[in-house]
């Protein structure tokens, strides 16, 4: 055999390899996709919130756009003695657009959620991730790297969400609570996208936001100063208008009990 026809031969070869290589990768990554954005999910949600994400299954349907993700689990801080701080049924993603460079999900529809609220002197344990996703929340909302993909998110629903509490300030059992049902706008529209963990924070941020009011407004933090409050997004004004409401119940509970004390006098004659 001449040496053009040995050369043409193992270029042949080596070129055979290279498309079996590429057809193999394509079918691995078609048939391990849902393990390979679970473990995406896990990195992404670890770096964002600074404590560890597990998911237990994702679900992708492309024809849909539509990704299910089961069984999320955040864990706590440390510090606080429960293992999570927040379950999550499912995740429901609807995809509105997905380019190369750019994600536009529709909406977001969050189910099932059980949060473990732990309260202690000086804070509380959701209060201390939205800390550390405001310190670590990146500056710039351009990607970083080629892996950076910029996402825009226009809706985001938490519904039948349940707050349980762990209050070590209070001396009383407390039963947990149903938390109204919370909605996320426009995450990324206004800088037309951006990377895909500061979208994470931004949601999670007004989340816990919104949860912490929903346990101020239960009683759960009691006993926290108000620059503990302030920290964690429970505004004064939200403190002024709790108070207001505590005095004006009890001023009404006294006003009954002065007139039943003299609806008693008067029956008594």
């Amino acid at each position: 055999m001449s040496a053009v026809k040995k050369t043409a031969k193992a270029s042949l070869l080596l070129c055979s390899v290279i498309v079996f290589l590429f057809i193999g990768g394509a079918i691995y990554l078609y048939v391990n996709m849902n393990s390979l954005l679970a473990d995406l999910i896990e990195d992404v949600g670890s770096d964002a919130l600074g404590v560890e994400v597990t998911v237990g299954d994702v679900d992708v349907i492309i024809e849909d756009k539509k990704i299910t993700v089961s069984d999320i689990r955040v864990g706590n801080p440390k510090g606080y003695k429960r293992a999570e701080a927040i379950k999550i049924g499912s995740i429901v993603i609807a995809a509105e657009s997905l380019a190369s460079d750019l994600l536009v999900f529709d909406r977001v529809e969050v189910n099932g959620t059980s949060v473990n609220l732990e309260v202690k002197q000086g804070g509380t344990n959701l209060g201390d991730i939205k800390k550390y996703i405001e310190q670590n929340t990146p500056q710039s909302s351009q990607p970083t790297s080629q892996t950076d993909v910029k996402v825009i998110v226009r809706n985001v629903h938490v519904r039948k969400a349940q707050l349980n509490p762990s209050v070590m300030l209070l001396d009383k059992d407390l039963a947990y609570v149903n938390v109204p049902d919370i909605h996320v706008r426009g995450v990324g529209e206004r800088e037309n996208g951006v990377v895909a963990q500061e979208a994470v924070e931004q949601v999670l941020a007004a989340v816990i936001v919104e949860l912490n009011k929903a346990a101020s407004h239960a009683g759960f933090l009691e006993g926290l100063s108000l620059d503990a409050l302030n920290e964690i997004g429970v505004g004064s004004v939200e403190v002024f208008k709790k108070n207001l409401k505590n005095a004006y119940d009890s001023d009404v509970k006294e006003l009954k009990q002065g007139l039943d004390s003299l609806k008693g006098l008067f029956s008594s004659e």
